[in-house]
């Protein structure tokens, strides 16, 4: 409601409009006053879509909204004095005249140039009014008072990276942590709207918009309650100028990360733009836990760089442990980026089009890859190979030397209990590698999510992860001392007493436990 009659004195021409409280017997007015052209024909006042406004505000605002008639119902007094010369009336509205259709009675008075409405305040109202002023003219562009001092104005646009002014609109960007689609994007003359409207996200800046509509007469509200925008072709050619606008400032920095299809819309828009800076994340293999983020080894310039595709956590993570060893393709591997696919320098990148293990185990080869699986038991095997085929105007075959390849009896479903652990030979990796290797290849809590949190499963998976590891690395007994030192370190070494230690032997029959001082060190 002060909205609207703010709005209504900024369409008059108003340079002030003031807010203030009267008291009186009958309780508080609000009273709104403006400097405006005033009303000629008190008629308009109760005539719902009958704005009274002349042909250039009509056109450039369709102001045929509320207005006034937003406080039917309610006991208001007005008086106006038209400019550049008239009289001077006034008007007393009594709640019931909004329908009644009886004649209101209009008198003569004495009232400077301009509009004055009087209100009478709910005891809500009054408590809220400063708050829903301060609210109204922020982003007003004309001057407005509140019991005589000025409130704060701001620039709708403020902190835009780059504004751009067009067609009766000023277009500001933002480089920052996008606004929810609910908040208002457009300024209409101080009343703020939501809008939809365009935005464009490069792989490390996302760019957004505001709109402050300054005379743009085909951009209208909806009636009555200009709550939000009419979608029209103004509207549809407004969100292409604020795209235009995105594309056009990023073509002003030099440089850019766009995808390939944004890149091609910048073009038909008539932006004309270089490839995007050739620029990809170094590869790091797929982890079985999608929930697992691993920072990686960042951005790496694209020149010769090989495409790593996607075959899944066990081969990628087996193969990682390979090539780390291996060296020839250090810092050379890099993340496919589909939306990078179809500029010029991405598309001639090789890529590694097929990664398989090649086993031989008593005479017989077997081949592991995404599709194939060799069906044998965990242990030592006799060959153990990474075969990496390289696509491009180069083909290439790679053979590297693999410590260690984790395989499934299920190539659809990584599990600890179907894991199949084929190692080179017994000193190819320490147990503690072994262990991070099942942990990143096999373990996902969300394949038991019932079960417990994700600490407490983890801690289970890799108390048996160790077990198995120290099992095959080490031998079975290796492997029952370091479940039961785990068992301990986990169940009981918190509440040893300090300066103490437990001495025990333990049986299948019984159980021999003392406590002891600590030796002191020997001094050296």
């Amino acid at each position: 409601m002060l909205t609207e009659l703010i709005q209504n004195a900024r369409r008059a021409g108003a340079t002030t409009i003031d807010l203030d409280v009267a008291e009186a017997e009958d309780g508080q007015w609000l009273v709104i006053a403006d400097d405006g052209a005033g009303i000629a024909d008190p008629a308009v006042i109760l005539a719902l879509g009958r704005s009274g406004w002349d042909d250039e505000v009509a056109v450039r605002e369709d102001p045929a909204g509320m207005g006034v008639f937003s406080l039917a119902g309610r006991r208001v007094e007005i008086r106006s004095r038209p400019r550049p010369s008239g009289d001077g009336w006034r008007v007393a509205i009594a709640p019931g005249d909004w329908e009644s259709g009886a004649p209101i009675a209009v008198t003569a008075c004495d009232h400077p140039f301009g509009t004055e409405t009087r209100l009478l305040l709910d005891d809500e109202w009054a408590k809220t009014l400063e708050a829903a002023a301060i609210s109204a003219a922020r982003y007003c562009p004309t001057r407005i008072r509140f019991k005589g001092l000025p409130l704060a104005q701001s620039d709708w646009l403020a902190d835009a990276a780059v504004i751009v002014e067009t067609d009766g609109v000023r277009i500001g960007l933002f480089n920052a942590p996008r606004t929810a689609h609910y908040q208002p994007r457009i300024n209409f003359h101080g009343l703020t709207v939501p809008c939809t409207l365009p935005s464009v996200d490069e792989k490390d800046r996302s760019w957004w918009a505001r709109v402050d509509i300054v005379d743009a007469p085909a951009l209208q509200l909806v009636l009555p309650a200009r709550g939000e925008m009419v979608e029209n072709d103004a509207l549809d050619a407004l969100r292409d100028t604020v795209r235009k606008a995105i594309y056009s400032h990023i073509a002003s920095l030099g440089s850019h990360r766009l995808s390939f299809v944004q890149w091609t819309e910048a073009r038909q828009l008539g932006v004309d733009l270089p490839e995007a800076t050739p620029l990809l994340r170094g590869w790091t293999p797929a982890n079985a836990d999608l929930n697992s983020v691993s920072d990686g080894p960042g951005l790496i310039p694209a020149g010769e760089l090989v495409l790593m595709e996607h075959f899944g956590a066990p081969l990628e993570q087996c193969a990682a442990l390979a090539l780390v060893r291996d060296g020839r393709l250090e810092g050379a591997l890099a993340d496919p980026d589909d939306a990078m696919a179809g500029y010029g320098w991405y598309d001639a990148l090789p890529r590694i089009t097929s990664l398989r293990f090649e086993i031989e185990r008593e005479g017989t080869a077997h081949v592991f890859d995404s599709e194939t699986l060799t069906g044998l038991e965990s242990g030592m095997v006799d060959r153990l190979d990474l075969v990496i085929e390289i696509g491009g105007a180069r083909p290439e075959t790679l053979i590297v030397s693999a410590p260690v390849v984790v395989e499934y009896d299920d190539a659809h479903h990584w599990g600890f209990e179907e894991a199949n652990v084929l190692l080179a030979s017994r000193d190819a990796l320490s147990p503690d590698e072994l262990v991070d290797l099942l942990e990143a290849s096999c373990f996902c809590a969300s394949d038991d999510r019932e079960a417990d949190s994700w600490d407490t499963q983890n801690d289970r998976f890799l108390l048996d992860a160790r077990e198995m590891a120290t099992r095959l690395l080490l031998g079975d007994d290796a492997a029952l001392v370091e479940r039961l030192r785990a068992i301990i370190s986990y169940r009981a070494q918190w509440f040893v007493p300090e300066g103490r230690q437990f001495a025990a032997v333990i049986g299948r029959s019984a159980i021999d436990i003392r406590i002891e001082p600590v030796s002191p060190a020997p001094a050296s």
